[in-house]
This record gives structure tokens, sequence and C-alpha cells, in this order.
């Protein structure tokens, strides 16, 4: 008899998560026959659940006929938990990848005519490409070519040196306008930019942009020796930075960590 009051309950706990998790993909308040589809649920079900978490504060009920929307309490809950940190956030996600590639990883959003470096995990070995939380170009990396490609034409001008010959690195770098649309172009196509030793002699980089379209544009990179990261391992690198991307794009309180960014940067 316990084991079957015990189920009961986790039963009623798991519908509930489920009937939040519905509601706060909607920007409006959903009907009682609309959640009860979006849950494959019976109304009568559905009505026991909302009344519930109406009386605890984790849903409104608003008009009539009724609509729900997430309550107070839920909101109370999430900011009881503070400001997310992206780097803390983001950190197992790309010390796996780091890991499992063997290189240097990067995640990072246009800041004027720079690419801010927002967090940064390292592999476990002794060679380093570079140190997170900086400013860097963004016509010669990765990142910032990445982020750059997206853009029109007009808001490319924003975040480029402002006269040519832009300042030269390698023999590898891009140092006019004309020859960077060019690259964008492409990198536009491919949905992947190359750094290829542009930034660094003897260091390449491959970053693709995250996809979470409700947030600033982010991109995350991969950076490593030349010789690890040539032609041949693009394909296999694209595979793991993709699923690393996506799962980054997944993670919860990304929104709330994000304007945590957007606010420290605004008092700079």
């Amino acid at each position: 008899m316990e084991l079957n009051s015990t189920s009961y309950h986790s039963q009623g706990l798991a519908r509930g998560l489920a009937a939040l998790r519905v509601l706060g993909t909607e920007s409006q308040p959903m009907s009682l026959a609309a959640l009860s589809r979006s849950l494959d649920l019976p109304k009568p079900t559905v009505v026991r659940l909302l009344a519930v978490m109406e009386r605890e504060g984790f849903v409104t009920r608003v008009g009539q006929p009724p609509a729900y929307s997430l309550g107070p309490s839920l909101y109370a809950l999430t900011e009881s938990l503070g400001p997310a940190d992206l780097s803390q956030l983001t950190a197992p996600t790309m010390k796996a990848l780091a890991d499992e590639l063997g290189f240097t990883t990067n995640l990072g959003v246009l800041q004027g005519r720079a690419v801010l470096h927002l967090a940064v995990e390292e592999p476990a070995r002794a060679l380093r490409i570079a140190a997170g939380g900086f400013l860097d170009h963004t016509y010669c990396t990765g990142l910032g070519k990445m982020l750059l490609s997206v853009l029109d034409s007009h808001q490319v001008d924003e975040h480029v040196p402002l006269s040519e010959p832009y300042e030269r690195f390698t023999d590898h770098t891009i140092t006019d306008r004309a020859s960077l649309d060019l690259e964008l172009a492409r990198i536009l196509e491919r949905g992947a930019a190359i750094d290829d030793q542009e930034r660094n002699r003897g260091v390449r980089c491959m970053a693709i942009l995250v996809p979470a379209p409700d947030q600033p544009t982010m991109s995350l990179s991969v950076s490593g020796p030349a010789g690890e990261l040539g032609a041949g391992d693009e394909a296999r690198v694209l595979d793991v930075l993709t699923e690393a991307a996506a799962a980054i794009a997944e993670l919860p309180r990304l929104g709330i960590a994000l304007q945590t960014v957007r606010d420290r940067l605004a008092l700079a």
C-alpha cells in the first residue's frame, strides 16, 4: 500500500513539473483545453494539478474562461538562486569538449570592434593555446569571423577596424574588407569558421554558432595546433563541436547568466 501511495504522488509530481515546463514555453496564458492537449491528460486531471499549484503560487489563473501562466512562487524560487555565472554554468560542457578533442574551447560574443571571450576551458594536457576573459580581434579569429558572418554588411562595419589594412599577425591574416567579405560568405555557406593560423602562427581554430535564438548571438570554438586540427580533422571536430553548442543552448538559466553579462558590460 505504501508503494502504491509513493508511486501515485511521484506521478502527480512528474505531471505538475511537466505542466510548468509547458507553461514556461508560452508567452501568453494557456487555456485548460490547450494545456490538457499539450500534456495528453484528461481535463479533470489537469484541473486537480492546477488547483494544487495555484494554491502554492506556482501557477496563476486569469480571465474567464480561465487561462493559466507561471506564478510568483516559481519566479521567487528562481530569484532566490542568485545571479548565474556564465563561465561556471558552461564549464562542464566546455571542459568535456576540451578533454575529448584535446583543444582549448572558448565561448564569445561581439563587443564593439572586438570579440569578448566569455568563458574558456583548457584540455588536460600541457599545451595551452589561450586564456579566457579577454577581448580579441574579430576579423582574424574563428569566434569573430563566425559572429561577423551572420551580420548585414553595414553591421559588419561596426565590428571591424576603422581603416585598412587591418593589423597583420601572420602571413595568413586577412587585412582588407573585400577579402574578409568573401571569407564571411564562405563561412555562412559552410556554417563554420576556420582561423587557419591567422591570429597565431601554428594555431588553427574552428567555430560555430550556439543555436540559442532567444539569446545574444554567441559562438563556440576550439583551438589547437595546426598539425592536430588540419583539414582532415574538420569533419570530426565539427560533429563534436556542434553537439556541445547544442548542449550549451539548452542549459538551464542560460538566459539569466547572459543577462548578468549584459548588465556587467553596460556598467563597464
